[in-house]
This record gives structure tokens, sequence and C-alpha cells, in this order.
């Protein structure tokens, strides 16, 4: 009988005690030095999961987009940004609209078409280009004079031929590009090859995949 007294008294004490203690650890959680990420803090080497990373590539992605673009290119242009914002995220002006432009932001034409951008984005946020497992920063130019060239400072690249930039408006005999072609990205996807195939061609040695 003392037993289940000595219980029952033990019992009620645990129980007054666990409010405090529960405001206790609220009080703590509160005011720890905990880092939250915003449009405005965006975290080196994001995995995709942070809602102002996603935003930030979608103004990337935003900034380089033409009517003319397929599905495909937005798609491949996404890749290939999300590759190099997590491989270099310095290189970017995020604060310059020619760089980033954010859906407030957007003139009304843009504005219409950002949800498929979203949409486009959020479908690749683990997707980067790499080469044996390892992220690399892959440079583009929106045009080549026919071929893709090779440079010292990115040796893991390799030239290749682009002949389709001669089809383009703005074709320049002088364009010296490395890496990727945006030109070329469009003229493969419009002509049915996929973002991650156009993206192979000018990147052979590489894979579209997820890298942890």
């Amino acid at each position: 009988m003392k037993v289940k007294i000595l219980f029952i008294t033990a019992f009620l004490l645990i129980m007054a005690l666990l409010p405090f203690a529960a405001a206790k650890c609220s009080f703590l959680d509160i005011n720890s030095n905990q880092t939250v990420s915003t449009a405005d803090s965006i975290s080196d080497g994001n995995n995709g999961e942070d809602d102002g990373y996603e935003k930030v590539l979608c103004g990337l992605v935003a900034a380089k987009y033409k009517d003319s673009y397929s599905d495909e290119t937005i798609k491949a242009i996404a890749i290939l940004l999300n590759t190099d914002y997590t491989v270099n995220p310095e290189s970017f002006d995020i604060t310059d609209k020619n760089n980033c432009i954010y859906e407030d932001n957007s003139d009304n034409s843009l504005k219409e078409i950002y949800p498929k951008i979203k949409k486009t984005v959020n479908s690749i946020l683990k997707l980067t280009v790499n080469k044996n497992g390892k992220k690399l920063y892959i440079p583009y130019l929106d045009s080549s004079n026919g071929m893709t060239i090779e440079n010292d400072d990115y040796d893991y690249l390799t030239g290749v031929a682009s002949p389709w930039d001669c089809y383009t408006e703005n074709y320049d005999e002088n364009a010296e590009c490395i890496g990727v072609s945006i030109n070329g990205i469009e003229y493969l996807c419009k002509n049915g090859a996929s973002a991650e195939e156009a993206l192979k061609w000018y990147l052979p040695n590489f894979d579209i995949s997820e890298v942890k």
C-alpha cells in the first residue's frame, strides 16, 4: 500500500513539473543560435531543399529565358545553372536584374511564364552536370562560331562541333565559346533531343544525375 501511495505521489509530482520543463525547452529553442535560410541567405552547395535557393535558381533561369525556348531548353538551362550556382555561387550577382529576375520583379510577359519556370526548376533541383560523381563549373555562351574550344582553365572540358550555331541570327564567326552553346542547346532540343541529350552533346564525358 505504501509503495502504491509513493508511486502515485511521484507520478503527480512529475505531472506538476512538466509545464515548467516544456516552457524551459521552448525558451531555449527560441533563443538558440540557428541559421534560417531565406531568399537572401543561401547556403553554399544547397541540396535543393531550401525555398530560398529555389527562388534564386528560378530567378537565374528567368533571366536567361527567351520566348523561343522549348520546354527542354529551359530544363537544360536550369540543370546547367543549378550546377554552376552550386559549385560557385560567388560568380553570380543575384542583385543584378540582368542575371536574376524574381517573379515579383518580372514584367507581365515573363510573369505569365513564371509558373512553367518554377515547375521546371522544381523538377531538376537534384540534377547536376557531374564527372565521376564530382560537380564542376561549366562555362557557357549564347553561341559559338561552329565549334566550342578547349581552355587550360577548364581542362576537364572537350571542344565539340556546334554547326547549328551558324544558323542563328546573331551568328558571330569570332565567338569563342567554352563549354556549352545555349543556341546549340536550343537547336538540338527543338529537333527532338531531350535536355540531358543536348547537354551531353557539349559535355560528352559528363553525367546528368543526382550527386549527394
